[in-house]
């Protein structure tokens, strides 16, 4: 009989300690996401997903013979350049010429084309590679 009431107690003793680490875990978790939501570290991670779901960065494999619609800066070949769904194209990794990346501006609140003011639309893999010709503004 005792040693049931030794079982008994162990058991008891292991469900309490499990729920309070459970419970610590649980509170911990959302102190975390109280402050980064607060901090904007939250806002900030989802917005970058967003700009990276939405496609269309290409290698350039020739020069184009218009320029980047940010920078004004030529897009030349081997240049790494995100062709929205509107068919702006603009630089996407920072360089001499263009520090003003397009993907720093996306992942501003209101993600919108600088040039169109629309909204870009995540871009199918078979997309065509940027135009030759610029699409016109508006």
């Amino acid at each position: 009989m005792a040693d049931d009431d030794d079982a008994n107690l162990g058991q008891a003793v292991a469900v309490v300690a499990a729920g309070s680490v459970s419970m610590l875990v649980a509170v911990g978790a959302s102190f975390w996401a109280m402050e980064a939501y607060g901090s904007g570290r939250l806002a900030r991670g989802w917005r970058w997903l967003r700009v990276r779901a939405l496609g269309g960065v290409t290698t350039l494999r020739r020069d184009l013979s218009y320029n980047c619609a940010m920078c004004q800066y030529s897009l030349a070949t081997h240049e790494e350049v995100r062709t929205l769904s509107c068919n702006h194209v603009f630089h996407c990794r920072e360089s001499d010429k263009c520090r003003n990346v397009i993907d720093r501006w996306l992942v501003q609140e209101s993600m919108i084309c600088p040039i169109c003011r629309r909204i870009p639309l995540p871009v199918l893999p078979w997309k065509a590679r940027p135009p030759l010709s610029p699409a016109p503004a508006g």
